[in-house]
């Protein structure tokens, strides 16, 4: 499946969270251009990048660049609140918008936007009074490209761009005052003073980032193993090995996000060097050829905002005395100071693992370590992309490390088999510890003390998410369980011949979703399998696939099995077990691609597409409701956490579940935190950020066909909001994937449901592949 999605949100108001973190210098304990300072304990490296925190997040929206002028000030360009300027090194800031400027900003969509010192604007644009018709398409952008004088003057930029190109959507400037444009083809061009341009360099990929110090344009961007040196005046390339090395190795991975934030952004500073800074730090690189090219880490990201997966860094520059400057995606501005004062290295230190890499862990840690600068967070994944390890064998290693003693100190639960470690003893009991929390923080109650254990609490959970079915009322609302889902499905085929119903032709994916609000079923309170209640599943689950495939047109198959095989490939063959991927894909419901959607909510914005759908013409009977199964009251519980009874570091492990539960993280997992004032404070937005009929924003997707389907998205009216708080207020049991034991339910569930296996074969079946699993 191709499919482009275009996501325009009008005024969208995202909560941040305030971090003055304290930095940390190069891994060795100096700068590049400093000696280590002396201490009284001469065991102990000194000298650090100390960070501040400029807040201009209500005036920063989409930033382009800093950059430092000639005079001195420093500036800012901004796409939705253009030029801003700083005369004391970026510790306040003011607008600085000329006549032109804050009429486009006012009448036109900004793409991009440039300014040379003198003044001259490079900017890209799509001039708009209104969102767009419904008979014009939202992916048909005309943007106009300009060099507009200081005086006001507009050089109109002209291209010849082939379809491929689509449109000009970047340009990059020179200290001279060369202009180069790129597009969403693989050509730079090169803008000449009267507006005419020609091709100046092909690149084999996108180009997405562009930088240029003297005679060098450095250039990376999607399809790159590595940025490329080029010399504009000899017109070749440069070789840098070391360049290429480092960053195949370090930021293989690497990601431009649509040019919105750089997972690694480039810079050169004024001595000529070219700088690195992105998740795993802040790296110097000699690029001079007399001299041996080395590249040095300057600031550890694990122990800077770098590091943070909230902070996704948008440009930075150097300024004198070795500091620092960069602006995030929040609008946060960071200023980085060498310290050298101050440890390179924490003293003390407090390890966290996940068996997957996790977003939420790495915003828990980010938030930590700002408050607890003292504390050096180490991060252990269990299976790390690089490394291909299995889940099996990662276990087995945890599980070796926490006998010897030498397991971490907090342990996040998803993935690994909960029930084990506290039948072995293994986590901590933390029923004093949350009773202390209870009184310090408002928490639902409800959602923690469903994961008690014979009255001991184990593990808490940071953010929930709803199982929930969403389509027209006349069949929803006689969806009790699973029977009667299937029922509905199959007088949904009978009134829709051919169409497609879920959007899901697979049996695990179907199993998988259904699972959330069934499977806590499927164990008796001892442990041992209910097979009444997994034979009950099975029988349901074939009536709903035979339902769903019964005489379903091949289009939607082969849609399907596009997406799958796209998701094979990223994810590996197991993606069926993600429960990530299975949100409520609102547009699919209202382009009419499927006629029920089954699914999960996890984030506000998410809630409020999904609420979105009623209020979509000739969907106003739509009706939203918590997924039918074989339980009620039912949750997802999502980076659950747990310290191990065996560290020797329980007071810093129960501070690190304290700043967890705490407002500021909560808020920045982003999802349907259990913090009560976070949770209400992720769904509170100002009345300024919404439109006509509390409009929040848009959404658009383009099919593979061309066929372009729209979706305008409200924030919820109230009755809404409090279904939402119903659910978090009344949750009480929680849906924890047992990955082995729903790997032999639904692996010989399809063969029963391709008729392959009778029920009772499939049962025996099941029973013997969880004797071993059972017995352990």
């Amino acid at each position: 499946m191709v499919e482009k999605v275009l996501k325009k949100l009008i005024g969208l108001a995202l909560a941040a969270v305030i971090l003055l973190t304290t930095g940390c210098g190069n891994s060795n304990g100096k700068d590049f251009s400093k000696e280590e300072s002396g201490s009284n304990n001469s065991d102990i490296a000194m000298g650090r990048y100390a960070e501040e925190e400029i807040d201009l997040s209500e005036s920063l929206v989409n930033t382009r660049e800093i950059k430092k002028l000639s005079d001195g000030r420093l500036m800012i360009a901004d796409t939705s609140s253009g030029i801003w300027v700083s005369d004391d090194n970026g510790s306040s800031w003011k607008s600085e918008n000329t006549k032109w400027l804050e009429e486009k900003l006012k009448n036109a969509y900004i793409m991009d936007i440039t300014v040379l010192e003198d003044g001259t604007l490079g900017i890209i644009y799509d001039d708009y009074e209104e969102v767009p018709e419904e008979s014009d398409s939202a992916f048909n952008l005309s943007p106009e490209c300009a060099l507009v004088k200081a005086d006001g003057t507009v050089i109109p930029i002209s291209f010849s761009l082939s379809e491929d190109e689509m449109y000009a959507n970047r340009m990059w400037m020179t200290k001279e005052g060369r202009a180069f444009v790129t597009t969403l083809g693989n050509i730079i061009y090169e803008v000449k003073e009267d507006g005419s341009s020609e091709e100046f360099l092909t690149m084999e990929g996108r180009p997405m980032l562009i930088q240029f110090w003297e005679n060098i344009m450095l250039i990376d961007g999607y399809d790159f193993e590595a940025p490329l040196l080029y010399d504009m005046e000899k017109k070749e390339y440069v070789e840098d090995d070391v360049l290429t090395d480092f960053v195949k190795e370090q930021a293989a991975d690497r990601q431009f996000n649509g040019g919105s934030w750089y997972d690694l952004y480039y810079f050169f500073g004024e001595d000529g060097a070219l700088y690195l800074a992105g998740e795993k730090g802040l790296y110097h690189h000699t690029t001079e050829q007399e001299t041996e090219q080395e590249t040095e880490q300057l600031i550890d990201g694990s122990l800077s905002c770098l590091g943070s997966p909230q902070y996704g860094i948008k440009s930075m520059i150097m300024l004198e005395d070795e500091m620092f400057l960069a602006v995030f995606n929040s609008g946060k501005i960071v200023r980085f100071t060498y310290d050298p004062n101050m440890p390179s290295r924490p003293e003390e230190s407090l390890k966290v693992y996940s068996l997957e890499d996790s977003y939420g862990i790495r915003t828990a840690i980010a938030g930590y370590q700002t408050a607890n600068p003292n504390v050096f967070v180490e991060y252990e994944i269990g299976r790390g992309e690089d490394n291909g390890i299995t889940r099996e064998d990662a276990l087995k290693k945890l599980n070796t490390q926490i006998m010897a003693g030498e397991g971490p100190d907090v342990l996040m639960m998803d993935g690994l088999p909960v029930d084990s470690y506290i039948e072995k003893g293994l986590l901590l009991d933390l029923n004093d510890f949350m009773e202390g929390v209870f009184k310090e923080e408002e928490l639902y109650e409800n959602l923690i003390r469903a994961f008690a254990h014979e009255g001991s609490i184990y593990t808490v959970p940071g953010q929930v998410g709803f199982p929930v079915m969403l389509g027209r009322e006349n069949y929803v609302s006689g969806m009790k369980d699973l029977a009667s889902v299937a029922d509905e499905m199959e007088k949904i085929r009978k009134d829709y011949p051919e169409k497609d119903i879920l959007g899901i032709c697979s049996e695990k994916a179907l199993m998988k979703i259904f699972s959330v609000s069934s499977a806590p079923a499927w164990k008796s309170e001892n442990g041992e399998i209910n097979e009444d209640a997994v034979a009950e599943f099975l029988t349901q689950m074939k009536r709903i696939y035979d339902a769903q495939m019964d005489g379903i047109g091949q289009k939607w198959v082969d849609r399907y099995e596009s997406t799958s095989n796209w998701c094979a490939e990223e994810l590996g063959e197991s993606w069926e077990y993600n429960l990530g991927l299975y949100g409520v894909n609102t547009l699919d419901y209202v382009g009419e691609y499927t006629q029920f959607m089954a699914g999960m909510t996890t984030y506000p914005y998410g809630y409020y597409d999904i609420t979105s759908a009623a209020k979509t013409k000739g969907f106003e009977d739509t009706v939203l409701e918590p997924m039918a199964g074989q339980c009620s009251n039912i949750f997802a519980p999502d980076t659950i956490l747990g310290i191990n009874a065996a560290s020797a570091k329980k007071e810093l492990a129960e501070g690190f579940l304290k700043e967890f539960l705490g407002k500021e993280v909560q808020m920045s997992l982003g999802g349907f935190g259990v913090n009560k004032e976070a949770f209400n404070e992720m769904l509170t937005v100002d009345g300024k950020d919404l439109g006509e009929n509390n409009q929040y924003g848009s959404m658009a997707m383009m099919d593979e066909d061309g066929v372009e389907v729209y979706l305008d998205v409200y924030y919820p009216e109230e009755e809404e909001l409090n279904t939402l708080k119903g659910w978090m207020e009344s949750a009480d049991t929680p849906y924890i994937a047992d990955i082995v034991f729903e790997q032999a339910i639904f692996e010989e569930g399809v063969e029963y449901i391709q008729e392959n296996q009778s029920l009772e074969e499939t049962l025996d079946a099941i029973r013997n592949q969880l004797a071993i699993y059972m017995s352990e």
